[in-house]
């Protein structure tokens, strides 16, 4: 594609979302700008994702929208969003008018060979890793057609990537772990319907089509939840919060799935969370994943999202070696991927 389709997408992504946004492409082009990037690394598909692009590839019954959205379902049902990285965000309070978080560039982002051949041994990952396979799938889709043309879109910040997608037809952001309310990443797992998929510019109305097609069947919410929410919500939270826990339980969701679905739950119902990171240590490997506490009549309560239970706590507890609250004043040394 030519790099002016870039420029003007850049343009729309101005117009109509807000913050300070960059592009980033895989290294080798001359475009230019201070809202362009150029990643350190080469863009590569890991295995099995490039063996369902090779084998959509094959598949003539498909248009190119129903392929892309095939990869974007891949990729939610067999990947997770490993939130060791939030860890190492530190807080930035140099201006009490503007509290930033300041993300590490080497975890995801510029990695080494030792990094690239780790995250082969399990499905977690970063949205800056989602962002650079999704794009490279969606790009080898294409097969050298030059009126589409998929990259990477970021913040300014550096704490969130997606997936930018324009051509002559259409244009659109395509996020599959949105960190303001529950991932796509997780929806999909639940069989909910697709969300993070923001049209900036449909003509030809074919991209819209697709995800309709796509969401055709699904439901907004788990009718359980739809049943536990009618019969005590606002009556007895607390039961209501347990019953949301036995039912995400029964779908087997990821603990990182769970925590971001249930802190939505918590947080509906205008209470106040509080993050509490717990120490796994196992294969080796140190990490950290994040559950919640809260207060709700006078008592507080713990989330644990790798337990997958709500337990009533004291201040104690909640403070103890096994719980870290305050994460950005810790500095840890995380390498290998």
């Amino acid at each position: 594609m030519k790099d002016e389709a870039i420029v003007c997408f850049y343009k729309e992504v101005c117009q109509k979302l807000e913050g300070d946004y960059k592009i980033i492409l895989e290294p080798g082009r001359s475009l230019s700008g201070d809202w362009i990037e150029y990643d350190s690394v080469k863009w590569e598909l890991e295995k099995p994702l490039k063996e369902v692009v090779d084998s959509l590839l094959k598949d003539s019954t498909l248009d190119f929208e129903d392929k892309l959205l095939t990869v974007y379902k891949y990729i939610c049902l067999n990947y997770v969003y490993d939130d060791n990285v939030l860890f190492f965000f530190k807080k930035d309070n140099s201006d009490p008018e503007n509290v930033k978080y300041i993300a590490v560039d080497w975890y995801g982002r510029i990695v080494d060979k030792t990094w690239i051949v780790n995250r082969q041994k399990h499905n977690r990952r970063v949205c800056y890793e989602f962002a650079r396979f999704y794009a490279t799938a969606i790009n080898m889709l294409l097969e050298g057609n030059d009126k589409l043309e998929a990259f990477m879109l970021g913040d300014k910040e550096n704490l969130h990537y997606v997936v930018g997608l324009t051509g002559d037809d259409y244009s659109a952001v395509l996020d599959l772990d949105d960190f303001n309310s529950i991932k796509d990443l997780t929806r999909l797992k639940l069989g909910l319907t697709l969300k993070g998929i923001r049209i900036l510019r449909d003509d030809s109305g074919r991209l819209q089509a697709a995800i309709d097609k796509f969401n055709l069947g699904r439901l907004e919410e788990l009718p359980e939840v739809e049943k536990a929410k009618k019969e005590f919500r606002g009556i007895d939270n607390i039961k209501y919060f347990e019953k949301v826990i036995d039912i995400l339980k029964s779908h087997g969701i990821d603990s990182q799935g769970f925590f971001e679905y249930m802190k939505a739950i918590v947080e509906a119902e205008e209470i106040e969370t509080e993050r509490a990171w717990k120490e796994i240590n196992g294969d080796g490997e140190k990490r950290y994943m994040r559950s919640f506490t809260f207060n709700f009549d006078a008592k507080d309560y713990l989330l644990d999202s790798i337990e997958k239970k709500l337990s009533v706590i004291s201040v104690n507890d909640a403070n103890s070696k096994a719980f870290i609250r305050e994460s950005d004043k810790i500095d840890y040394p995380y390498y290998g991927g």
